[in-house]
């Protein structure tokens, strides 16, 4: 079937759920699977009463026995403290191990590694009630847990010690596809836990602190490691939270990439004119989204669009959306891109006829 217009969402980040409506994402939510269900079906009424005029939410939704632990599972493994908080997701703290214990890193039995022994309690719980288990863990990137597990002397690593580097990342790859392996055996899918715009069944790498590094350092330390997930993982997808330019050229050299979800200002042009095949999610900055007015906001959607195409191979959302995100900025930011995007469409179809 022709694509009639782009698919659009809009995602709060925990302040706003928390601030306006009393819904915490504290130790509860994460360690309380009956608590985060409830959570889930109280969100889905709220979001249809709020926003249900242009599509959010559901007015009796149905129990979703969802799995969830943020990003923080792989570091706490790794023996990362982790934080809890009522408006904000999970937060590792660095554990900068030291060269020492680096070295002497070995690959854990993921089924026996502590938090993942109480997923899979509240896994086998939820398929015992509902006779199925649903949601997945997001993983991290490959230099986003080594980050946490070496902390910020990891930098220095990639030019006075790289083998320490190479050890560390094997780990991390290793310790990754396991657990990729093991959740899509139970749940099937692995995507929702790092963006709802892949195919639930797609691996999504999360790549947010790739902003940090050069390209050079990139393709020397971490591209082999993300061609050996993307060879082992498919279909495979990355997300970078921040503007992609300086990285591009170095994701096009990643094996058998179909999705690629960029941040705010990415430079789609170039994006397509390297990975012309790649499906791309282009992101709203949540900022713009606080403190802009509809009609910018609209002007953000119109330019994505404009540039976008091919539009079977685009999607837009604006996600963690802060408290005092005006509800007319949602309204338009939704609005815009499915009838904007529906009338390029149109006058595309109608060029390719005559």
């Amino acid at each position: 079937m022709a694509t009639k217009y782009i698919n659009a969402k809009v995602g709060f980040y925990p302040s706003w759920w928390y601030k306006n409506y009393g819904i915490s994402y504290n130790r509860q939510y994460y360690y309380d699977p009956d608590y985060r269900v409830d959570a889930f079906q109280k969100q889905q009424r709220i979001l249809y009463e709020r926003f249900g005029d242009v599509g959010m939410g559901k007015p009796d939704p149905e129990p979703e026995p969802f799995i969830d632990y943020g990003m923080v599972l792989l570091p706490e493994v790794f023996g990362c403290e982790v934080k809890f908080f009522d408006d904000a997701i999970p937060w590792a703290v660095p554990a900068n191990l030291s060269e020492e214990e680096i070295f002497q890193l070995k690959v854990p039995d993921i089924t026996q590694a502590y938090p993942m022994t109480e997923i899979i309690k509240q896994m086998d719980y939820l398929e015992q009630k509902y006779g199925r288990v649903t949601g997945n863990i997001n993983t991290t990137g490959v230099l986003n847990l080594g980050l946490k597990i070496r902390g910020d002397q990891l930098y220095i690593d990639f030019f006075e010690n790289p083998d320490l580097v190479h050890h560390l990342f094997n780990i991390c790859t290793e310790t990754i596809i396991q657990l990729a392996r093991y959740v899509k055996s139970r749940t099937g899918t692995l995507a929702s836990s790092v963006t709802p715009m892949a195919p639930p069944e797609m691996y999504v790498l999360p790549d947010c602190t790739v902003v940090q590094i050069s390209r050079q350092a990139f393709e020397e330390f971490v591209l082999p490691y993300e061609n050996r997930l993307s060879a082992t993982l498919q279909p495979f997808g990355i997300h970078h939270c921040g503007k992609a330019d300086h990285m591009l050229e170095g994701y096009a050299k990643v094996n058998n990439l179909s999705f690629l979800e960029v941040g705010p200002m990415t430079d789609l042009k170039r994006l397509r004119e390297l990975m012309p095949d790649v499906f791309v999610n282009a992101r709203i900055d949540p900022v713009r989204m606080l403190n802009c007015s509809p009609e910018e906001i609209a002007g953000d959607v119109k330019r994505i669009i404009d540039i976008g195409a091919p539009y079977d191979k685009l999607s837009i959302d604006a996600v963690g959306c802060d408290y005092g995100t005006p509800d007319a900025n949602v309204r338009a930011m939704l609005k815009t891109a499915r009838e904007y995007s529906a009338a390029k469409i149109a006058a595309q179809q109608k060029e390719e006829i005559a």
